[in-house]
């Protein structure tokens, strides 16, 4: 294709993504179910491109996309908000996790008779939410930040827990030995590093802008190229760079309120970090990306199995419905029945959950697996996929409905005018209360009289005398 039409493309991309923004408003469709949209019309459903087209640079770019998207989610973070947020987080990550697990299992013995380990992996796969896709959801959708903290960290944390359990699972496909302890013992030390990097990463930079970098220019992108780094260090020894990065944003966004920053110290580190300006330039980065981003995984959906893709449908319809159950165990308190309605629509599938759905056919091909296991490990991808696109648009379509149910529930709860007749215009009204101020200032003077009266309103049957004042 000619450069000329992709740079064209590209910037038509932007375009539609502002446009669609700016729709929401009226329309409450998603600007993520759009962007997939057009990407399913260039790849799969028109075939003018296909994700092998992109490479190496295909998953570069969703890494760097996710980088950024983390590290501004953490930045947007409270610390107060966090220390309310995270068990309710942890609690829904865990439960939907299991039982998604349980309804992969369930599906994989009754509809694609395969062996318990395949079934539980496929579960591990699509058990989290997709940080990529929920983040941007609730940016636009702006639920109470109560809502909001709930629904970045179960995303974040659900993102630990299903990498590590699927990866132990995949070691597992060979011999069918799984170690329920030592997978649980990989979690915890997996988030316990991936916290400490991160926040110990955004804790030092500050000190290090404040006391050696004070007069440091045109540093808008350092502090966004220092998250790179951190993201590849984690990632290199093993632990998520995901959380790492999610922390590093926290740690940098409120160092001021920080019992290790001293006032003087926090009040400078506040000013240099992260100002108006950089916000604002992280926002516009996180937008583009994000736009690209979601054309991507629209163009990388494939159908190559109709049976599968029904499968994948059911596995959605039942996933959103035991989501409905588990998310109204986090409580009332602090949040709207809107927010409540968020918390049990935001569960789509996105990029880790595609990215781990392909590894068993990689593993199975690269070692040369007989044929049945080869067909077993493209079942799993085929079902992943499906899920992945019917559960954005499953979630895209409820939030649809039920923001116009939330504005229609807004204008009923108005305050509504006194029963009885149609009160009058405001111009009656104040008309009205003229003539009562008038008709009560004229008694007044029947009290207390001073002064004389006009001869011509004196009765002529009484003596004038009578009406004189002393």
């Amino acid at each position: 294709m000619d450069i000329s039409f992709i740079l064209i493309a590209l910037g038509l991309l932007i375009f539609f993504a502002h446009i669609f923004s700016a729709a929401f408003a009226k329309t409450r469709i998603p600007s993520v179910l759009l962007l997939m949209i057009i990407g399913l019309i260039l790849g799969p459903i028109s075939g003018l491109i296909s994700p092998d087209s992109f490479g190496t640079a295909g998953s570069v770019f969703t890494t760097i996309t996710l980088i950024c998207i983390l590290f501004q989610s953490g930045t947007t973070l409270d610390l107060k908000v966090l220390g309310k947020s995270i068990g309710p987080a942890l609690l829904a990550a865990v439960l939907n996790f299991i039982v998604i697990t349980g309804i992969s299992i369930l599906l994989g013995t009754y509809f694609l008779h395969i062996k318990l380990v395949h079934s539980c992996f496929l579960g591990a796969a699509l058990g989290g939410t997709s940080s990529a896709v929920v983040i941007p959801m609730v940016n636009q959708l702006r639920p109470s930040e109560k809502a909001a903290t709930i629904l970045n960290l179960e995303a974040a944390l659900s993102d630990i827990i299903c990498l590590i359990i699927a990866m132990s699972l995949l070691e597992s496909f060979g011999t069918g030995d799984v170690n329920p302890g030592e997978i649980a013992l990989d979690i915890f030390f997996t988030m316990l590093v991936s916290y400490t990097i991160g926040g110990v990463a955004g804790y030092a930079w500050i000190i290090i802008l404040k006391k050696w970098l004070v007069n440091i220019k045109n540093s808008m992108f350092t502090t966004f190229a220092l998250a790179f780094i951190v993201y590849g260090l984690t990632n290199l020894i093993g632990m998520n760079g995901g959380m790492a990065i999610l922390t590093f944003g926290l740690a940098v966004a409120n160092f001021h309120s920080s019992p290790l920053a001293r006032k003087s110290m926090a009040e400078r580190a506040s000013s240099i970090v992260l100002n108006d300006n950089d916000r604002n330039f992280y926002s516009e980065i996180v937008f583009i990306l994000q736009t690209y981003f979601f054309v991507y995984i629209g163009i990388s959906i494939r159908f190559n199995n109709w049976l599968h893709i029904l499968i994948g449908a059911i596995f959605t319809a039942l996933m959103f419905g035991t989501r409905y159950l588990t998310m109204s165990l986090m409580g009332k308190k602090g949040m709207t029945k809107r927010d409540r309605r968020l918390l049990r629509v935001l569960g789509p599938k996105g990029l880790v959950a595609a990215v781990l759905a392909s590894l068993p056919l990689q593993w199975a091909q690269a070692t040369h697996q007989p044929a049945r296991m080869i067909e077993i490990c493209q079942s799993i991808q085929n079902v992943a996929y499906a899920v992945v696109l019917f559960s954005i648009i499953t979630c895209s379509v409820i939030i649809i409905l039920t923001e116009k149910k939330a504005d229609k529930e807004e204008q009923l709860q108005e305050p509504e005018g006194p029963q009885g007749p149609e009160p009058l215009p405001e111009q009656e009204v104040t008309e009205v209360q003229e003539v009562k101020a008038a008709a009560e200032t004229y008694v007044a003077p029947e009290t207390v009289v001073t002064g004389e009266l006009p001869q011509s309103d004196i009765p002529s049957s009484q003596d004038s005398s009578d009406f004189i004042p002393e």
